[in-house]
Order: structure tokens, then sequence, then C-alpha cells
């Protein structure tokens, strides 16, 4: 071994080569970035697509279908899931782990580009994306204070985004309960029927008056003149005065047929934090980025932020996901060190030598010190799954120094001098103590080559454990046999000598001697089991054989999950009001349930945003814990507190689920079973009767499913014929009701001069009168002969339902079931569920139609 005969005779090589690797360590381990798990590509692409006012049936059909059957044909494709609500599609389109993802989004965007003809003509371009797990926010603040909504608004969408945007590591502020300057214009309908206007004359007078264009240049002898024509209006007073008609020879202006007001956007979302009305601000980091690293940089920002914050406005930090993060990787780092001294205790109370057991000692932080280059090298994060391999690997480190200081010095007590000893107990030990590491080595190493996501999450572990223990060997072989070969001295204990006469040694004498003692019998029991083992070789056999089919056995009943419940002290609460319920009436059902939650003597504070996915009647609730150690009750416990406490609330669907470190997906809850096929009404029906038998199994909480039904839906079916005799047109129709009853259409522009700011105009009629579906039929439009024609000859409202949004995987119309667990073990849920399930679905569903459950802990989808 000629490595360690050099070490031996050369100490100061030795030392200097393994303090090169230690100071490589040293200078690393700042650069190592903390999180919860280490980083990992899913590869998952998406594409949105958007049409204003169309109903999920033309979506589905006319963009959702046709999307699909373009993206089906690419190379690699796993599955496709969608979505189709009101306006939105969104295709989630998950491809095989060998694919590359950058190379997958070409292809994409190329079947896409191929069948853009055959998509509606006014929809929003898709929007193709790749899944990145970082999209979602880790950290919440809140805006909050004595001004005006639409000051807050202001000042969140001019100032502090994009202050907070240029931080370093921010990649997105996302935004909630924010309510912009818009100017609006509020029509009477009875005044525009007086004068013999219609929306549409409106529009254009707005379109045609609110004007400014560029009109080319003036060039004279000597200067060049630039001609801008300014025919905008100054001010939103001004609006008021413009002359829209003219009726028997006398202007008719704007103010005379309706109200201008310089107000803010439509209320479609409401954010309070601790009860008070606040904007939300999520820190989406960068792809890649640390996000302890990001946190850090934005705590310092916010304290300069408040100095320069208006008066009256207050800026607070509600969620940081980087507390948990740092907690878990703080406690590992603890059992870490005490895992060291641990082990550094047990090799003494076993060598009872001080000298050999710092030698052997050594090894270990040398071996943990130097991993921290390679981490960086392989740019590697402190996360769960390496802190856990560093963890696991204490027992090992030393395991090479151990063997190999214990041959040198059973070589001393035998006589040898202790130079002598270090390097022919090396070499004669030296084969062992490679195939031992080596074997650790191909025990873990192919744990970095696992397919599939979990092979991705453990690649990190295994290359550490890999990484430490080969670092341990070369110490083993070096510094090891080189200390022993300088501070082992002779021993005064030879073999023959007896625990009599070590107990006539003083206290450490006795000490060792009441250890020998305890060896004796342990290695006299020791030798009777392998006497009886060796003896009954048949029994024994058998017994093994038993304890391993048994064991395979008890695995049916273990449960199943990627990573097990933790108290991160907080979580989510979902609230769902009645699919027909406007924002002020889920406000009302939701508000008793937030101060429920906030008057818990757990609870530190509580974030409420509704009108989530754009959804009015869907809201949630982000808890925030006071410390574990200041509370009686952990998280699962609150929740089923919760759960139990909003159940009273009659018409309001509540769960409680974790919030998600890591991203990728919908739902945080331990079970979605999904049923396919390609009837809509016999899904819906099968999955209601899985979910009511599921309800009554113990344990199940929480359960709901993807199927929104019942939204109250107004169809408005034109007369053709009528509508051709009297000369008006499809789209004049659907022109005035979009106008005037969504307000949502952008008519023209004001530019604030005094701000450099540019803000939409829109119409819309007073609220009194577009509050019941007749109110549609009192709209008019002008004909090709320019006379007016009411609509309700024209038009027929249907009033009925329909589904708020169409599911598909694979193709195929589908309903997910999403339910958590209480006081339950996953294995027994599932099998559970596979029996109800097998009970009520038909024999002609195959097993492609209905999915196995497959454990999700995805990140907050909102």
């Amino acid at each position: 071994m000629w490595l360690a005969d050099t070490s031996v005779k050369r100490p100061v090589f030795a030392t200097m080569f393994i303090m090169a690797l230690v100071v490589l360590g040293v200078v690393s381990y700042p650069e190592i970035g903390v999180d919860l798990f280490p980083r990992v590509d899913f590869p998952i692409v998406t594409i949105s697509t958007n049409l204003k006012g169309a109903s999920p049936e033309v979506i589905d059909i006319d963009i959702t279908d046709k999307i699909e059957g373009a993206v089906n044909t690419i190379n690699g494709v796993k599955s496709i899931t969608s979505g189709s609500t009101e306006g939105t599609s969104r295709i989630t389109v998950e491809f095989v782990l060998e694919r590359d993802i950058d190379l997958a989004v070409q292809d994409v965007r190329e079947k896409v580009a191929l069948i853009r003809n055959k998509l509606p003509d006014d929809i929003e371009e898709p929007r193709i994306a790749k899944v990145d797990p970082d999209a979602t926010a880790v950290m919440w603040l809140n805006l909050a204070g004595q001004k005006s909504v639409r000051d807050i608004s202001t000042y969140v969408d001019e100032v502090l985004k994009e202050k907070l945007q240029r931080i370093s590591g921010v990649g997105d502020i996302q935004l909630w309960g924010l309510r912009l300057r818009q100017v609006r214009v509020w029509i009477d309908a009875k005044r525009l029927r007086a004068y013999g206007l219609t929306a549409s004359d409106i529009a254009s007078a707005l379109k045609k008056q609110n004007i400014e264009l560029p009109a080319g240049r003036i060039e004279s002898l000597t200067k060049e003149y630039t001609v801008k024509i300014k025919g905008e209006f100054p001010n939103v007073a001004a609006f008021s005065d413009l002359i829209v008609a003219y009726n028997n020879g006398s202007p008719v202006r704007l103010r005379d047929v309706g109200r201008v007001e310089d107000g803010m956007e439509e209320q479609r979302s409401i954010v309070r934090f601790n009860g008070v009305p606040a904007v939300a601000l999520g820190i989406q980091k960068q792809s890649g980025t640390n996000t302890v690293a990001v946190v850090n940089a934005v705590r310092r920002e916010i304290e300069n932020i408040r100095t320069t914050l208006p008066p009256g406005i207050t800026l607070n930090i509600a969620i940081d996901q980087s507390n948990f993060i740092r907690r878990s990787i703080d406690e590992v780092k603890r059992h870490l060190i005490l895992g060291s001294l641990f082990a550094i205790l047990a090799v003494f109370i076993f060598l009872r030598n001080i000298r050999t057991t710092l030698i052997s000692a050594v090894a270990l932080p040398i071996s943990i010190i130097s991993t921290f280059a390679l981490l960086r090298a392989f740019d590697f994060t402190f996360n769960n799954m390496t802190m856990l391999a560093l963890t696991l690997s204490v027992g090992l480190l030393i395991d090479d120094a151990i063997i190999v200081i214990e041959n040198i010095y059973r070589h001393v007590e035998d006589g040898m001098p202790p130079k002598e000893a270090a390097t022919f107990a090396t070499s004669e030990i030296g084969l062992a103590v490679m195939a031992t590491t080596f074997a650790i080595v191909a025990i873990f190493l192919p744990v970095a080559f696992m397919k599939g996501m979990i092979g991705r999450f453990f690649l990190q572990f295994a290359l550490t454990v890999v990484f430490s223990v080969l670092i341990s060997l070369l110490v083993s072989f070096t510094l090891t046999p080189m200390l022993a070969s300088l501070f082992l001295k002779r021993v005064a204990l030879h073999k023959g000598e007896s625990a009599a006469s070590l107990s006539r040694r003083g206290i450490a004498g006795r000490f060792s001697a009441i250890l020998e003692n305890g060896y004796k019998k342990l290695e006299d029991g020791y030798r009777h089991v392998l006497l009886f083992s060796l003896n009954n070789r048949i029994v024994m056999l058998i017994g093994a054989l038993v304890l391993f089919i048994g064991s395979i056995y008890m695995t049916r009943y273990l449960g199943k999950e990627f990573t097990p419940p933790e108290d991160q002290g907080q979580f989510i609460v979902r609230l769902e009001a009645p699919i027909d319920y406007s924002v002020a009436k889920a406000d009302e059902l939701f508000r008793p349930a937030e101060q429920i939650v906030r008057g818990m003597p757990e609870v530190r504070a509580v974030y409420s945003v509704q009108g989530i996915g754009g959804t009015v009647y869907r809201g949630l609730l982000m808890v925030s814990l006071i410390p574990k150690k200041e509370r009686t009750k952990n998280q699962m416990e609150l929740k089923k507190e919760i759960r139990q406490r909003l159940r009273k609330f009659p018409g309001l669907k509540a769960s409680a689920e974790d919030f998600s470190m890591i991203g990728g997906g919908q739902r945080q809850v331990p079970i979605q079973y999904s049923v396919r096929g390609n009837d809509i009404e016999a899904l819906r029906y099968y999955t209601r009767q899985i979910s009511s038998a599921l309800s009554k199994k113990q344990g199940f909480v929480d359960i709901d499913t993807s199927l929104e039904m019942g939204k109250p839906e107004l169809k408005v079916t034109i007369d053709r014929d009528k509508a051709a005799d009297l000369g008006v047109d499809v789209a004049t129709i659907a022109e005035a009701i979009n106008l005037l009853i969504s307000g949502e259409a952008e008519v023209t522009k004001f530019k604030d001069d005094s701000h450099g700011k540019r803000y939409d105009l829109r119409l819309r009629l007073n609220s009194d009168e577009r509050r019941n579906p007749d109110d549609l039929g009192l709209l008019y439009v002008r004909s090709k002969s320019g006379n007016l024609v009411e609509l309700r000859n024209l038009i027929r409202i249907q009033e009925g339902g329909g589904p708020s949004v169409i599911n598909r995987v694979d193709r195929q119309r589908a309903i997910t079931l999403f339910a958590s667990l209480e006081d339950k073990p996953l294995g027994a849920a599932m099998i559970d569920l596979n029996e109800i399930a097998a009970g009520i679905l038909p024999p002609d569903y195959t097993p492609n139609t209905v999915d196995r459950q497959i454990p999700c802990r995805n990140h907050l989808d909102i």
C-alpha cells in the first residue's frame, strides 16, 4: 500500500493533501444553497388558450379537442390532461422522463402552429411553456393601510412590484386583490333609448374622438419637426362633454346618456390579512435559484422599502415557506452533529483508548467537510436528501478508520514499533478496507441511476453517500496511519492481562474492567446463539424464510407516499361556496369561517384570498401557526379540529391540506382517483356513487370531485330570420350585449399626463338595469337602414345550467375524486377505495379507465 507508506514517511505531504480537501470544502460551504428538496425538472408542458366569453362546451370542442389531437402524435407523450372552463383552455402534456423537455416544447409549438388555422380566429395566441417546479410563491406579503384599495393597488403595480422584481433571484410577483384604476362609463339604458342611440354609437364616438396619432414630419431648410395630433382628452371629466350624436340638431353629450367615473376594476377577488383588507403579493423565485437565499434577499429589501412607504401603508410578511426549510435543515444538522458525537463515543467505549479514538474520529469532520466541495462542484444544495445522506454516512465514514486503527493498535500491543505497525497493519488490512468501502459504493451508486421521478430525487442522496465514503477511504489510507505512527505509544496492556489487574489502575482502569467484563458476557451470549444456529441449520433457514415471506406480505398494508406528513407550522384551508354565489354572497359565507380559524389560540395569522382561479365562489385561507413548542396541538390535530368546526356552515365546503414544498400539480391531497369514459352523465353517476360510499368509510375526509355542475347560464338564441328581415346581423347583436353587459371590452384608453400612464376605458350598463334576464331584451341595436330594433324582437333567452369545467385525461372525459385521510394509513385506504370502485363500476370499464391512486404532494395552484 504505497499511499499509506508514503503518508507515514512523509507526514507533511499527507497533512497538506488532506488539508487541501478540507480548505476546498470550507470555501465551498457558503456557496451551497439551502432548499427542502433537490431541484427536479418535470417533463411537463402546458398549453393555455383564451377565448373571451366562450362557454366550456365551445372551448372543449373548438380548441381543446383540436390541440389535443395535434400534440398526441408527438414522440414520448405519456399522458394528456386538460380542463376547459369559461373562456380558457388549459392542456397539460406529460412526457416520459427520458424526453428532452426543451425539444418537447419545440415539438409542441410546431404542432400547435400547424393547426392554428383550424382554431377560432379571435382567440389569444396559445401560450406554451414547460412546467417549472419553482413556479410557486415562496413568500406572501400583504400591503394594507388607511388608503383606498385603488391607491394601494396603484402603488403596488407602479412602484412596489418593480422594486421587488429587481431583487436578485426573484422571478415574478403574483398579485391578488388588486383593483387598478379604470375609467368606467355607466350607461343609462332609458336615456340611450330616449335619444335613439345604441351602445355601438357610444363606443364609436369614444374611439374616434379620443385618439393620438403621429402625423409625419415637416422639414424646413434648417429644421425638422415631428407632427403629433393631440386628440386625447386631458382629464376624465372632459369625457362627459364628448358629443356622441345630434338629436334634432342639438348635440347629445356623453353625460346626457350616462356618467363617467374615474374608478377601478370590477371586484373579482377579495384579500384580507387577519381580517384587514389588503393586497397580496406572492414572491416567485427564478427557476433554479435557492429558496432561502431569495427569501433572505427579499427580507433585506423589505426593510429598505418600509422606510419609503407612503404614510398610512404597512408592508408585512404573511407566509414564509423558508421558515420550514430552515427548521428542517437545522434539525438535520443537529442530528448530524449528535450522530457524529455518539459515533465517537461508541468507538471510545469499545477501543477504550483516547488516542486511538481521536485518530479514528478525525475521519468524520474531514470526510464531511471535504464532501462540501463535491456538492458545490455538482451544483447540489443542502436539502433533505443530501443532509440525510451525510447523516446516514456518519456511521460509515468512521468504519474504514476504525478497521485500520484497530489493526495498527493490535500490532502495537504485540510490541511492534508504531511507525512500522502503521505501515504493516495498513497494508495487511488494506484490501479488506477497500472491499468494505466499494461494497457500500456498489449499494448506493445504482440508486443514482434509478428510473422514474423517485430516481431524480434520490440522485443527490446517492452521490453524496458515495462522495463521503470514498473520501473516508482516502483518509483511512493517508491521515489515519500517519497519525497512528506519530501519536500511538507502546501500550502496557498485553494479551494476557486480566480485568482484575486493570481494576488496580485507578478510575480509568476500573471503568475499562467493567467494559471488559461486559464484552466477555456479550461474547459468551453470542457464542451460544451462534452454536445453536450452526447446530439447527434447517430450523434457522425455515425461520428466515417465514420472516421474509411475512415481511413481503405486510408491505401491502404499508402506506405509500412521497413524503410523510410534517408539522410545517402552516397549512391551507380551501373554501367553496355554492357555484351560483356572487362575490359578495360568497364573502358573507367565508367571513365567519375565517373568524373561527383566526380565533383559535394556536393560529398566528390568517391570509384570506377569495377568487381562486377566476372563480368568485372559491377561496382559501393560508393559516400560519405559532411555534410548535408554544402549542399543545400539532398541525394534523388542528386541521381535524378546523374540519369539524366548519361543518356547521350550510352550503360551505371546507377542506384542510398541507402546503406543498414540491411544485407540479393541482391539489395537495393524498388520494386522487380518476374515472374516465366518453359518457359524461355515466361518469357523473359513478363518481357520485363512489364519493357517497367513500364518505361512509371511517378515515376519509375532505371528499371532493373535479365535477362542477349547476352554474346558472343564460343562453341567448338569435332568430336569424327576423334579424335578417329587420337588417340586423348577428355581430351587431353580440357586440351590443358584450359592451353593455360584460363591461370587459376595452373601448379606448385614457392617458394621464401627470403620471405618464394609460388606463382602460370601458362601457357598461348601470347595475340596476342588468339584474334580471329580461333586461337583455330591453337593449336596442341599429339596423342597416338606421332604425332602432329592440333585442326582445330578435332573441330568445333560455335559463339553464351547464358544467363549469370539462376535464379530459388521455382524450377521454374524466372526473377526478379527491380525498384526504384522518387517522387512516394510506395502504388501508387504497384497499377500501379499490373495493368500493370495483363494486360500483360496471364490468365493461377497463383498467385503463380507472386510474390507480397516486399519492401527490403538489404545489398550491391558485
